[in-house]
């Protein structure tokens, strides 16, 4: 144990004596998670720009136009005369919605024929084209079910069975862990985990690689030190660090952001353990294999990039193809993501993701052992020492 901490020490003293190495452990993801938490405080996409053309002007097109102006999700530009000037503005940019009010539709509505209201959205922003979807829906459905209250109550129906023969049906919906669509609550942890990955990958990438390169394998090869202390005496840092920065990203998140985390603390723990002992393993094991820190980190960059695409925080796992399944699963990030969803946003216990917690801790044993081997293995055949 104390040859392990002594080449802790030596990993530590290093770590602190980079500059790059310790923006990139201490500050990269901190400064991320500002940065995103800042981003995200409208927390839903609301005051979507909007314009109308009104080819009716009649009471209930002005009507319609005040209750597309009173919502909070539009934010409501003025009249426009044609059109090819709707078209021009959303091509352009300068809208993001534009609703098309027909002739006659005062008199259409009222005789009881069918007319249609048309809704143009930019579709370029899915998250603009969505809640402008559902907002000017719910607008449109709201006037609707006025309009045909007022008729009915004309032709003499009372208000309380008019009532009933609109809605003969109630519904209630509740959205649970995310009420609000919380946009933050969405991706805010994910965006941080994926950093916080790239982060260790890349900072350990040329842990083993350095020794080499710098000349100070020749003490490890002489010395007595063996490989499971040279090994697990290089990752405890890393290890100590990545862990620390976790926790104190979750307790931003419940202190500044707003963000609640439901998990009981040692699930948490146990999860964010496991999610940074696969992430060593993984970063330990290709640092010792290949020769230089430049091959690690282009190794390690083809793992980290895609991961977050493929890890089925933004795209559902079950709607992607058989085989990006398959290779999503033996990321670490796929397997974080999804036990934290479940342990930390939800609140179960570590009963519910037996398989992620084991395939987190497997990828992350296998690859401390195998690191070990290797090294062992290069140390024998004096594979260790950079030759001029």
């Amino acid at each position: 144990m104390q040859l392990i901490l002594l080449m802790a020490t030596k990993e530590f003293i290093h770590i602190l004596r980079d500059k790059r190495t310790i923006f990139l452990l201490f500050l990269a993801p901190l400064v991320t998670f500002v940065l995103f938490s800042y981003m995200y405080t409208g927390q839903r996409v609301t005051d979507m720009t909007l314009v109308i053309v009104d080819q009716d002007h009649s009471t209930l097109s002005r009507e319609l136009i005040n209750e597309f102006g009173q919502s909070e999700l539009f934010s409501y530009q003025g009249l426009v005369d044609s059109y090819e000037e709707v078209e021009k503005r959303l091509q352009e940019g300068k809208t993001d919605v534009a609703v098309i009010i027909p002739e006659h539709f005062n008199r259409d509505v009222k005789d009881g024929r069918p007319t249609t209201v048309m809704t143009l959205v930019d579709g370029t922003n899915m998250l603009i084209s969505n809640g402008a979807t559902k907002g000017a829906t719910q607008v449109l459905q709201t006037l609707s079910a006025g309009v045909s209250l007022r008729l009915m109550e004309a032709n003499g129906i009372v208000p309380a069975k008019a009532m009933s023969i609109l809605q003969p049906i109630n519904s209630t919906i509740r959205i649970g862990y995310n009420p609000t669509y919380n946009y933050r609550i969405f991706l805010l942890f994910g965006l941080v985990a994926t950093v916080l990955q790239q982060v260790l990958l890349t900072t350990m990438a040329g842990s083993f690689c350095r020794e080499k390169d710098k000349g100070t394998n020749m003490i490890l090869v002489a010395s007595r030190i063996s490989a499971n202390q040279v090994v697990l005496g290089k990752i405890i840092p890393y290890f100590t660090i990545s862990l620390l920065n976790i926790f104190l990203l979750i307790l931003l998140a419940n202190v500044t952001a707003g963000i609640g985390v439901r998990g009981n603390g040692f699930d948490l723990f146990c999860v964010a353990l496991g999610f940074v002992l696969a992430l060593v393993g993984m970063a330990s094991l290709i640092s010792v294999l290949v020769p230089d820190e430049l091959r690690a980190n282009q190794i390690l960059l083809l793992i980290a990039a895609p991961s977050f695409l493929i890890s089925g925080f933004t795209w559902p796992l079950s709607k992607m193809p058989a085989l990006i399944v398959g290779l999503s699963n033996c990321l670490p990030l796929t397997q974080f993501l999804s036990a934290f969803r479940i342990v930390g946003m939800k609140g179960a216990s570590l009963t519910a993701v037996p398989k992620e917690m084991a395939a987190l801790y497997g990828i992350g044993l296998i690859g401390i052992m195998l690191s070990i081997e290797v090294w062992k293995t290069q140390r024998e055949k004096g594979k260790l020492l950079k030759l001029n």
